[in-house]
């Protein structure tokens, strides 16, 4: 089974896409900050983060080079709201599979992880 780290500080948006993410048969494991994620990195060795960009102590384009140390396999999602200027294309330019708009709706969080999940199977 995959298995997903959603790194979001908004309980609401993090609970609701990780209801969304084990809904289509990922593992989901979750961070609230930076600090946890990095802890959560470590011990569960997720093969997929969703990691937001506004984080309480450190921003997700920061914490994304530490996360890539620890593995440089492990795709990374950015997912941000619409207030941020932060592009598709600046996620790809750090190396991101990836990005993710808030609001997350259903049908697109699913496209995408059959995308992904074609990605880690092939």
């Amino acid at each position: 089974m995959i298995k997903i780290l959603l790194v979001d500080d908004e309980i609401y948006a993090r609970d609701n896409m990780a209801r969304l993410i084990a809904r289509k048969g990922f593992e989901v494991c979750v961070a609230a900050n930076a600090e946890e994620c990095l802890n959560v990195f470590k011990a569960e060795k997720p093969g997929v983060v969703f990691l937001d960009l506004m984080l309480p102590d450190l921003d997700g384009d920061h914490l994304f080079p530490y996360i890539k140390e620890i593995n440089p396999g492990v795709l990374i999602y950015f997912v941000t709201g619409s207030g941020t200027v932060f592009t598709e294309d600046a996620a790809k330019e750090l190396g991101a599979a990836g990005y993710v708009h808030k609001p997350v709706y259903a049908e697109n969080l699913f496209a995408l992880l059959d995308e992904i999940k074609l990605k880690l199977n092939s």
